[in-house]
């Protein structure tokens, strides 16, 4: 099969890009530049895809087996709470023994109710044992963590946002990081600003003016970047039917790129275009190689930041405690995780047994008491834990 003019370019591109000079002649400061960040945005797409593949096995394998373990585990929970609250219409309890009661049926609910939506019967069961209506419950909780978040936004990055603006969709994650990052890079420009604005030496004026001619110099490079592509790819320039189709494909990129004011991809294009033609890279003049060099580094730190926020995307929160953990380790604990929900499955099967058949006041207590004293203990260390963290 022949390979296309476009197939070929994005061929050129999978295999990236590098300076090497002829004979023995050593490469540039700008040219190592170049070669270093070229291996770093290959390292880091390498890194991103190969990660982003990690993930989706993780979660795969966590979907397969341990979310049916949480789902059952979360039934056994349900009719453990239901259990336990119909074992105590035959006993009489205090006031204070009945609060106890009602606070551990309402945590356990709560728990399942975390891992599945409830029954119509279970969230009635929930509101006879529950101060507050599972849907009231429901919606406070939405609400409170929409202005934790937007407390952190605020504090943070100085962000101001209305929590009931916030979308617990994909598409409203999307555009929340969206507007962040155009915020702070909002916030930086604002920042360089007012420090060029405070520093009026006639040495920084100067400075601030060769650095204004600079980003002048790489408009109008963009912009010749462009033009000299569009003359060569320009598709009315071919005359061969199918050489023109391609040319077409890759015009519609090139003038994507322009319109985006998207300098890396631009290059991409353009560097592409020098492997399809006979030109060498080592030719570039050390101006155009800057102009690579700074478009390069805008994208490796776009890259990194890709990289950190695909281990926060909400896809993939069942398996966060796992993601920065090797692979084989990985699936390894989460193996091991099994044993754990099983022995829990267990548990639950011998409390509801005793619930079902127990009239004894004693045990009951003695259950309510130990799961209140676990729960103190287990909100004493996440305390320690924000504490030293």
């Amino acid at each position: 099969m022949q390979t296309s003019l476009f197939e070929e370019q994005e061929e050129n591109q999978a295999k990236g890009l590098k300076i090497v000079v002829k004979g023995q002649k050593p490469l540039s400061k700008n040219q190592q530049t170049f070669n270093k960040l070229i291996k770093r945005i290959e390292t880091l797409e390498h890194d991103i895809e190969s990660e982003h593949e990690k993930l989706i096995r993780l979660l795969e394998y966590y979907r397969k087996e341990i979310k049916p373990l949480e789902v059952k585990n979360a039934d056994f929970n349900i009719k453990l709470a239901m259990t336990l609250g119909n074992a105590t219409k035959v006993i009489k309890f205090t006031k204070k023994q009945q609060a106890h009661i009602a606070e551990v049926i309402v945590d356990i609910c709560d728990s399942a109710f975390a891992i599945k939506e409830p029954t119509k019967e279970q969230e009635k069961f929930y509101d006879q044992w529950s101060e507050a209506s599972y849907q009231e419950e429901k919606e406070f909780q939405q609400q409170e963590a929409k202005e934790d978040l937007a407390d952190m936004l605020n504090n943070v990055y100085g962000l101001d946002i209305n929590p009931d603006d916030f979308e617990d969709t994909p598409e409203g994650f999307a555009r929340m990081q969206a507007e962040l990052k155009a915020h702070i890079e909002h916030t930086q420009e604002m920042d360089k600003e007012q420090q060029k604005k405070n520093k009026k030496s006639p040495k920084q004026q100067d400075k601030a003016a060769a650095l204004k001619l600079k980003e002048l110099s790489r408009i109008k490079n963009f912009r010749s970047i462009y033009i000299a592509l569009a003359k060569v790819l320009h598709p009315d320039t071919e005359a061969d039917e199918t050489l023109k189709a391609e040319k077409e494909e890759i015009m519609k990129k090139v003038i994507s790129a322009y319109e985006q004011k998207d300098l890396p991809a631009l290059l991409k294009l353009e560097m592409a275009w020098v492997h399809k033609t006979a030109e060498h890279l080592e030719k570039l003049t050390d101006e155009k190689l800057k102009i690579y060099i700074s478009a390069l580094k805008e994208q490796a730190a776009d890259l990194e930041e890709e990289k950190l926020d695909l281990y926060n995307h909400p896809r993939y929160h069942d398996v966060f405690d796992y993601a920065f953990l090797p692979e084989k380790e990985a699936m390894k604990t989460i193996m091991n995780s099994r044993a754990y929900f099983k022995q829990i499955q267990q548990d639950l099967k011998t409390y509801i047994s005793v619930f079902e058949q127990t009239n004894s006041k004693n045990q009951i207590l003695g259950f309510v008491d130990g799961f209140l004293e676990f729960k103190d203990d287990q909100d004493d260390l996440e305390d320690k834990v924000k504490y030293y963290y």
